[in-house]
């Protein structure tokens, strides 16, 4: 019983052959977005800490400079699976925890903005080895943790 298909076993031209091997197509890095703002992230350089006290009035005076975000600013947005950790908080649980959050005119000035942000933390003992982490008086990232659960 042999069926006779549309498509199936049969080659297909494609509509926008000509406009690709001519150079006519737009591709995504083709399209210019006006007035666009770029993004950067300050990241915590300790694996375990809270965040005494944050100024970024220098990041936020430097032209281009559109936004600064820290865990104060932000409404109770939660990351993770599941989502149960603040995307800014004011505990940071590994080196590369987010900070604080940069929107300026281009790469360069919201670079430039991360290095003006004074971050004074309170480290707190961190765990490295499962083993120690498993024992009853490990610390741990959720117990007394300001902005969280």
């Amino acid at each position: 019983m042999s069926k006779e298909y549309r498509f199936i076993g049969k080659s297909t031209p494609r509509r926008d052959a000509t406009d690709i091997v001519t150079g006519g197509a737009s591709f995504l890095n083709d399209i210019k977005v006006q007035d666009l703002l770029y993004g950067k992230v300050l990241r915590s350089p300790h694996p375990h800490a809270i965040i005494k006290k944050i100024d970024k009035s220098k990041a936020e005076r430097l032209q281009g400079v559109k936004a600064v975000l820290t865990w104060e600013d932000v409404p109770d947005w939660k990351g993770g699976t599941p989502r149960y950790t603040r995307v800014l908080d004011r505990k940071v649980r590994f080196v590369g925890d987010a900070v604080a959050l940069v929107a300026a005119t281009n790469r360069e000035i919201a670079s430039e903005a991360l290095g003006l942000i004074d971050v004074e933390y309170e480290l707190l003992p961190a765990v490295f080895e499962m083993e120690n982490a498993l024992k009853p008086d490990a610390p741990s990232c959720m117990k007394n943790s300001p902005g969280t659960l």
